[in-house]
C-alpha cells in the first residue's frame, strides 16, 4: 500500500507539474522527518504509524498553490477505500483531516481568527473548541505539521525559496533602500521588496520556531536551522554592502 501511495503522489505531481520546492523529494523528506518526530517524548500519545506515514505522503496533494479547486477527500478517498483490510474508517478520516489542516496558511488564518475573537471578548463556538482539542491531541498532525515546517527552514528552506521564486518569476533580492544596507524589516526597503524571496524569510520562515511548532524535538531542530538562515541572510547583506559601497567608492575616486 505504501508503494502504491508513493506512486499516486508522484503521478499527481507530474500532472500538476509542480516546481522543485514542492516535489516528490520534499514529500519524502517530510515523510522521513515525520517518522523521526514520532519518537518525540512530548507527544500526547504514540502516533498510529500507518496513519502518520500516509498523511505525510499525501500532505501536499490538495495544495491550493498548485490546484485551487483540489479537495483532499475527493483525491484520496478512492485510493484509501481500496484497503479496508488495512485501514479502518477512522484512520481514513484522520488521514484526510490532517491533509486538510496541515498547511501554514490555514494555521495562520485560524490563529488570526482566534486572536480577533479573544480581542473581542468572544468565546469559542463548540466547533472551534472541538478543533482546538483535536489539534492539541492529534500526535499524527503534530509530527506531519512540524516535519513540513522544518523542511521550510535551514539550508533546504533556502533552496526551496529560491526554487519557488524562480518558478513564480519572483525576484530573489531587492537592494535595501536604507543607508545601512539592512534587509531586515522595518528598515526602509527598495521598491518590490515585499514580493521578493528575501522578504519571504522575514514574513514566514524566521517565524517557524517556538510555539509555531508542536513537538519539543522539532523546536530544538528549528533553532539550529534558524541560526543557519540568519547566517545566510547576514552574509547576503554583507555581499550587497561590499558591492554597493565598493561601487560608490570607485565612482568617487573616479
Amino acid at each position: 500500500m505504501i508503494s502504491a501511495a508513493e506512486d499516486l503522489v508522484k503521478s499527481h505531481f507530474a500532472k500538476l507539474r509542480v516546481d522543485p520546492s514542492h516535489d516528490w523529494h520534499h514529500v519524502h523528506r517530510v515523510r522521513q522527518m515525520s517518522i523521526w518526530l514520532s519518537r518525540c517524548p512530548s507527544l500526547p500519545s504514540q502516533p498510529d504509524m500507518i496513519t502518520l506515514e500516509l498523511a505525510a505522503l499525501f500532505h501536499d496533494m490538495a495544495d491550493a498553490k498548485y490546484d485551487p479547486t483540489a479537495s483532499a477527500r475527493t483525491l484520496l478517498s478512492p485510493f484509501l477505500s481500496r484497503y479496508p483490510q488495512i485501514l479502518e474508517e477512522e484512520q481514513v478520516n484522520l488521514i484526510i483531516r490532517i491533509v486538510e489542516n496541515v498547511s501554514w496558511s490555514k494555521d495562520q488564518k485560524r490563529r488570526a481568527e482566534r486572536q480577533k475573537r479573544e480581542a473581542a471578548g468572544l468565546e469559542e463556538t463548540a466547533e472551534e473548541r472541538e478543533r482546538t482539542k483535536w489539534e492539541e491531541s492529534c500526535s499524527e498532525l503534530a509530527c506531519v505539521s512540524d516535519a513540513d515546517r522544518l523542511d521550510a527552514i535551514g539550508s533546504m528552506g533556502i533552496l526551496r525559496v529560491a526554487a519557488f521564486s524562480g518558478a513564480k518569476d519572483r525576484p530573489l533580492h531587492i537592494p535595501p533602500a536604507n543607508p545601512a544596507g539592512d534587509s531586515v524589516p522595518p528598515a526602509e526597503q527598495g521598491e518590490g521588496y515585499n514580493s521578493s524571496a528575501i522578504a519571504h524569510f522575514h514574513d514566514k520562515l524566521l517565524k517557524l520556531r517556538g510555539e509555531r511548532l508542536r513537538t519539543e524535538t522539532a523546536k530544538q531542530e528549528a533553532e539550529r536551522r534558524q541560526m543557519m538562515m540568519k547566517s545566510f541572510l547576514d552574509e547576503l547583506d554583507l555581499e550587497w554592502q561590499i558591492a554597493d559601497q565598493g561601487a560608490q567608492l570607485a565612482i568617487l575616486e573616479g
